[in-house]
């Protein structure tokens, strides 16, 4: 029997209700309640569960919903729901994590902010070690996609509500796909749709080398306190300083500040910026008397990768005579800001895109399969007996009881294997590093309560009325009645 629940109470749903799973996006949701008279409302942010039997197809959210009558007196809505890693968008998290393991940082973010929306521990794996993470007021998804990104490690909130941070070439199928398993109209088909043999790669701005000595601009004219550099700052600068044309003296670092953070400094800088300013209080420094400055520090630079698979070009020359044989991709991944660590992702993309790629689809009713997992297909009559990665599924109901899976799963016979490749994106022992330059600054709201206590004279006046049945002289009138009153409080 198939059951749908809103909010946790039972609610009746059209049987052309689906549910779309795609590889690193959020599962979406559609759905059409009718007969909710005898409910209140649905609103966005309303949980939403749908079982077949005892199986659990689906847990999230409404997303946004539309009230419509189709017949007269039937109110229906049609819902749009998405899957529970949703949550991790409704929460802002300001924390500093050092020296912590990525699977520690992604349990901190669960007690810090996602437990109060009913996140719980799943399978989180320990993965490397991040020496900084500065998450500064940033959506929960966005600490958790970085994480991601630097380990090649990835994660999900599943339909028990539970976050998960696991090695993908951990996240296998539950079944191997084979003539053995339930399956139909399964099919094989080669593509170049994302073919490419020539890789570019805009990344983030990594760190220059050590720029030793520079003189900024503008020379010292006996006015100017802004000085420039070439590369904006990625760390504190040092600064020297020539005054009078004695010899060269490096300004203090505690006398060094941050633009906008720090007081009370003799020099003040900004990460990101390539400006360095003289504080007002200072004697500005004139080239005329002598005086003179230079800065050593380490910049950013923004950082572009090319890199060609030339035997692929070759191949593809003998195949299409008269042609370059070239076929070009640019991608931009603004969170890398390591040049070693681009261009290890722009060899991941050639590894994997430089090849002709087998894509299998099939449809099945047997449940288990979550995009992103690793699925063994074994099927002779194809030759093949491969791991294949699953990009999409897409569920819908066939008949009043069964619910029919159309999976499409991605060859990586071009990378060795997709357990080997994801394995590769580990980086070794690289030191990982989020965001190290921000500071993060937390503001608290206090209340006081105040107490009050004294005696205060109140004068109150109160006019005098003869009763009904007695009246003044009409050259009389009464007078007023004065009284003080004391009160404590």
């Amino acid at each position: 029997m198939r059951r749908c629940y809103i909010d946790g109470e039972l609610v009746r749903i059209a049987p052309s209700w689906n549910i779309v799973k795609k590889i690193n996006a959020l599962t979406t949701a559609n759905f059409i309640v009718i007969d909710l008279l005898h409910l209140d409302n649905i609103d966005n942010g309303d949980s939403i569960e749908l079982f077949n039997g005892d199986i659990k197809i689906f847990s999230g959210i409404v997303l946004n919903h539309e009230k419509y009558e189709d017949y007269h007196g039937i109110l229906s809505y049609s819902i749009q729901a998405v899957d529970n890693s949703k949550l991790a968008d409704k929460r802002l998290i300001a924390k500093v994590y050092e020296n912590q393991t990525a699977g520690n940082i992604a349990r901190g973010i669960i007690a810090e902010k996602l437990a109060e929306e009913g996140v719980t521990e799943g399978i989180i794996q320990d993965g490397p070690v991040v020496k900084k993470a500065v998450f500064n007021y940033i959506k929960c998804t966005e600490a958790l996609d970085y994480l991601k990104t630097i380990t090649g490690y990835s994660w999900n909130i599943d339909k028990d509500k539970k976050l998960n941070f696991f090695e993908r070439s951990t996240y296998k199928a539950p079944f191997m796909l084979s003539d053995d398993i339930k399956h139909h109209n399964f099919r094989q088909k080669s593509t170049m749709d994302k073919y490419r043999n020539t890789q570019y790669v805009r990344g983030g701005r990594g760190k220059t080398a050590m720029q030793e000595g520079e003189k900024p601009t503008p020379k010292p004219d006996g006015h100017s306190r802004n000085f420039i550099v070439r590369f904006p700052l990625a760390e504190r600068p040092i600064i020297e300083l020539k005054i009078g044309g004695g010899a060269w003296t490096q300004v203090n670092p505690n006398d060094i500040g941050v633009n906008g953070l720090d007081n009370n400094k003799k020099w003040y800088f900004s990460y990101g910026s390539n400006i360095i300013t003289q504080d007002d209080s200072e004697a500005a420094l004139d080239a005329a008397n002598g005086d003179d400055i230079r800065i050593t520090y380490t910049g950013l630079r923004n950082l572009f990768v090319k890199l060609d698979d030339s035997v692929e070009i070759d191949k593809r020359k003998l195949a299409e005579p008269g042609t370059s044989g070239i076929y070009e991709d640019i991608a931009r991944e603004v969170d890398i800001n390591d040049s070693s660590q681009l261009i290890q992702y722009t060899q991941g993309l050639i590894e994997t895109y430089a090849q002709i790629q087998d894509i299998v689809t099939f449809n099945t009713y047997v449940d288990g399969l979550e995009a992103g997992q690793l699925l063994r297909v074994k099927k002779p009559l194809f030759d093949i007996d491969d791991d294949f990665l699953i990009e999409s599924i897409s569920i819908r109901p066939d008949g009043p009881n069964l619910v029919q899976y159309s999976v499409t799963a991605l060859d990586g016979a071009a990378v060795g294997g997709w357990e080997e490749f994801f394995k590769k994106l580990l980086k070794g022992n690289r030191e990982f590093v989020i965001a190290e330059n921000e500071v993060v600054i937390l503001l608290q709201s206090q209340s006081e309560n105040e107490g009050y206590r004294g005696s205060t004279n109140i004068k109150t006046f109160e006019a005098l009325y003869p009763t009904e049945n007695l009246y003044p002289d009409e050259n009389l009138y009464p007078g007023t009645l004065t009284s003080e009153v004391a009160i404590d409080d």
